[in-house]
């Protein structure tokens, strides 16, 4: 089959064909350059997967998108779809994934639905990403991170207990798992890239998981806010008891700053799924094609001439943008104060 950029991409033999909806998160700013060279990286490298729908979810309010943006959603075959929820948590950035994914699963039909973070690259074709049957859910597990928990010795255990409890579960109840950098920890997934059936409704639990998260006060410092997407994320799976899967490392394989050991040609090469997050920025850039250049020639080749991410200037849509992130800050900070701390200062206690 020819996928909309152009290129040839070529099935896996005897291969079913997917029944799969993609869906991802759009809103003015990076996050349009970030989803164009994503949905892009899939429809030239993606295989099989190259042409499944793309739809691009605008769930919040935010200046309008360019031109530009527009006319590129066109040409890579992107529907666009704007949800106004009513959400008094619409401040947190992560909320929007569960916003767009329980409006898109009311809109498809196919028997899959994979959220993708706009910070991925699809090197070739990703074939774990297909749900085998009996198998209701899959995601990777993240690095043990700053909130992630090995055991009741671990300072973010009492978190995990509060958490737990949102589904009448202690810590020790939660499943364990094994991290791509070696850990073992209680049960919580990179929220970046996952895929689930979409009978199980997910994305409308998922939604509503979150607002009780927030509503309950769980959290008591700003990184257990931060990331919590990715704590409710599991929390869910278990929730509903989906059968769930663990991708491989190479499904979803992160560079970034903050691992600086990723950067390693050798670790990429059987990589199908990269998730670059900061890599796109000026510092790394040059690191980020070092490190594709010897096993991924034709990503490099395709990246390279594009340049790093940096948005085109435009005073309208910059103070646009600010004037939101100010008002959303504020409504945090009110949040955070409610909860008892701030995002410099939490309680001891953890």
């Amino acid at each position: 089959m020819t996928d909309r950029s152009g290129e040839t991409s070529v099935p896996a033999d005897g291969a079913a064909p997917l029944s799969m909806t993609i869906v991802v998160c759009i809103e003015s700013g990076l996050l349009e350059l970030l989803t164009l060279r994503m949905v892009e990286s899939l429809r030239r490298f993606g295989g099989r997967f190259a042409n499944l729908d793309v739809i691009a979810v605008t769930p919040r309010l935010t200046p309008p998108l360019t031109l530009e943006t527009r006319r590129r959603m066109i040409e890579l075959g992107i529907k666009h779809l704007r949800v106004s929820p009513r959400n008094p948590y619409a401040w947190h950035h992560y909320m929007n994934k569960a916003e767009a994914i329980a409006a898109v699963e009311e809109r498809v039909t196919t028997d899959a639905i994979a959220w993708v973070d706009s910070d991925i690259l699809f090197l070739r074709e990703p074939n774990d990403l297909e749900l085998l049957p009996g198998v209701d859910f899959l995601a990777s597990a993240p690095d043990a991170g700053v909130i992630g928990s090995r055991g009741v010795t671990d300072p973010n255990d009492p978190f995990w207990g509060r958490s737990a409890a949102l589904i009448g579960k202690v810590a020790d109840d939660l499943p364990w798992l094994q991290t791509g950098d070696g850990h073992r920890i209680r049960f919580y997934w990179n929220a970046g890239l996952y895929v689930y059936r979409r009978t199980a409704r997910f994305g409308r639990e998922f939604l509503a998981g979150f607002k009780t998260f927030l509503d309950r006060h769980v959290a008591r410092t700003h990184s257990q806010v931060h990331f919590m997407d990715q704590v409710v994320l599991g929390l869910t799976v278990l929730r509903l008891g989906l059968v769930w899967r663990a991708l491989p490392d190479k499904s979803n394989f992160p560079v970034c700053s903050f691992l600086p050991g990723n950067y390693s040609p050798a670790k990429v090469i059987d990589v199908s799924v990269l998730h670059f997050h900061d890599s796109m920025n000026p510092e790394m850039w040059d690191k980020l094609l070092a490190t594709l250049k010897p096993g991924h020639p034709q990503i490099s080749a395709w990246l390279e001439p594009q340049g790093h991410v940096v948005l085109p200037p435009s005073l309208p849509l910059s103070l646009g943008r600010e004037s939101l992130r100010i008002i959303r800050g504020a409504r945090r900070r009110v949040y955070y104060a409610r909860s008892g701390f701030t995002k410099m200062w939490s309680p001891a206690a953890g």
